[in-house]
């Protein structure tokens, strides 16, 4: 008789933590709808003196890379490399976080501004840390690897 108030304290937690618990896992991350972004090998050695270059000799100043050669070595739809201040680069994806499989998930520069980047196929909007500042990704940019070793950046993944 001693163990009945245990065990009613137990039947009665029981089914709040099981709620709890159904909830929690029914709530789940929202990144959890979208499908990963594919795997592209990234290689890639820039000599930021060249003048195709010339952005990322200032402050914010950004560059869009193809993808290259028939293996690819430049990620699955292209690298945007922003220089965040002298000696820091960074690199990211363009291939857009929501729907990455769709022909059109591809991320540029804002046209005019250069402020920001955006999927023109869904309208998601990331700032120069390939942050999300609108739209429906779930995830910010995928970033890649820098290294900057004299006037050579290297990008890998």
């Amino acid at each position: 008789m001693s163990n009945l108030p245990a065990i009613r304290l137990r039947l009665f937690l029981l089914p709040i933590v099981c709620l709890s618990l159904l909830i929690a896992s029914a709530c789940g991350s929202k990144n959890d709808d979208q499908p990963l972004i594919p795997y592209g090998p990234v290689n890639l050695s820039l000599n930021i003196t060249n003048q195709q270059y010339a952005a990322l000799r200032m402050d914010n100043g950004a560059v869009t890379l193809p993808v290259k050669g028939p293996a690819g070595d430049g990620g699955v739809k292209g690298v945007i490399v922003v220089r965040q201040s002298q000696g820091v680069y960074l690199a990211f994806e363009r291939n857009c976080p929501y729907r990455p499989y769709d022909a059109c998930a591809l991320v540029s520069l804002d046209r005019n501004s250069h402020l920001f980047m955006r999927d023109s196929c869904c309208n998601s909007q990331f700032d120069l840390r390939g942050q999300i500042t609108g739209g429906p990704t779930p995830r910010p940019l995928k970033q890649y690897s820098t290294s900057l070793q004299g006037t050579l950046l290297n990008i890998t993944n």
